[in-house]
């Protein structure tokens, strides 16, 4: 007997079908006919949904970007600090942004095993992405507040988020320096006490 979905659904069991298989047996090797079969629906049901087994990728890493990133806002009590106070609680701890990820190992292992480099940083990107409108927030906030006179948030928020990405990739700089670093200089070029 068939069964019925709504299109919103559907959509979501097949991209989580699609996350299970990529996590399963690499991008590389994963095929339209795999996320099928792995729901037991047609490759055209798919097709319906997703254009492309390269979008159904891209949507799998930008909702489990999502997650990594709403769950470590949770994570971080930061309600009631200041900018500084919130830039030494998050920013650079690697480590911890990688703890929530735990919950899943099957994309844990394919994100961060050895040989999926190209993976790891199209993650970490996204990652970055998704934590724009925070940090945005955050220096919006605080120039309320009269903590930094920052003329663009939205800029600093990139700079911020993108800029320690680099630090925090850098093979030139000590893995025990980078967060002392990172927040030594954000807190330096906005000015904060």
């Amino acid at each position: 007997m068939r069964v019925v979905k709504s299109p919103d659904e559907r959509k979501q069991e097949i991209l989580d079908a699609a996350i299970r298989v990529f996590a399963r047996k690499g991008y590389e090797k994963t095929s339209i006919t795999d996320i099928a079969k792995e729901i037991n629906v047609s490759q055209g049901l798919c097709y319906r949904y997703f254009t492309s087994k390269e979008e159904m990728y891209d949507a799998a890493i930008d909702e489990y970007a999502e997650y990594i990133a709403s769950q470590n806002i949770k994570k971080y009590p930061l309600q009631g600090k200041n900018l500084k106070q919130q830039i030494l609680m998050m920013s650079g701890k690697v480590s911890d942004m990688t703890e929530v990820e735990k919950d899943h190992t099957d994309l844990y292992e394919l994100f961060h095993k050895h040989g999926n480099q190209k993976l790891h940083d199209q993650l970490f990107l996204r990652v970055g992405e998704k934590f724009i409108p925070y940090v945005t927030k955050s220096i919006e906030e605080a120039k309320q507040r009269g903590e930094t006179n920052i003329l663009d948030p939205k800029t600093a928020a990139y700079f911020f988020v993108y800029g320690q990405m680099g630090v925090l990739m850098s093979k030139d700089i000590k893995e025990e320096d980078k967060v002392k670093r990172i927040q030594e200089c954000i807190i330096d070029l906005l000015q904060l006490k």
